[in-house]
């Protein structure tokens, strides 16, 4: 498993100063990698440009493909397609500074001579994914609603004793008492 959270390192130290380009290939594999992933299987494919300069690192991730992931409504499973663009920012700090990360800034000791932007693209992924995950908003090309949960969901309560009478209802509340 180290060796594969390995294969996401971007080694900067042999890099000229300007703009490179990574290319990865996310499956289910890569998603086994991440203990509590709630993104189990998928196939994107992620493009990193990567620019080197002297100071600092600015890395544009640009993501597209498909992710597994369920229904809300209906437990359907849905192919839920990806496509989204990120920007992260890497700068330096010596020994003796302490800054905080933030969403789009990370700084890294100026001692390193590498990054491994494996944790970036998961979370990436999984900000792309919405809150409230429902194929009735998808296009129809990936619609696969499961009909018989709806119909079920649908039930109401006032059909569930279609055969009684209205009377019959309530008749069982009538022999409560309240003291």
């Amino acid at each position: 498993m180290e060796k594969a959270i390995r294969s996401y390192d971007v080694h900067f130290a042999g890099l000229t100063i300007g703009k490179h380009g990574f290319n990865y290939s996310i499956d289910d594999t890569f998603f086994s990698l991440f203990d509590t992933s709630l993104l189990k299987k998928g196939n994107c494919e992620v493009q990193l440009l990567f620019d080197k300069q002297a100071a600092h690192f600015e890395l544009d991730f640009t993501m597209e493909g498909t992710v597994v992931i369920d229904c809300d409504r209906c437990t359907s499973t849905i192919n839920y397609p990806i496509f989204t663009q990120f920007k992260l920012l890497i700068k330096f700090q010596d020994e003796e500074e302490k800054y905080e990360d933030t969403d789009e800034v990370l700084f890294i000791p100026r001692s390193e001579s590498s990054v491994n932007v494996a944790q970036y693209i998961y979370e990436y992924l999984n900000l792309s994914v919405p809150m409230v995950r429902n194929c009735e908003y998808l296009e129809d090309k990936y619609k696969n609603c499961n009909q018989e949960v709806l119909k079920l969901l649908n039930f109401g309560p006032e059909d569930t004793n279609k055969d009684l009478p209205d009377e019959d209802r309530w008749s069982a509340l009538k022999n409560i008492k309240f003291e």
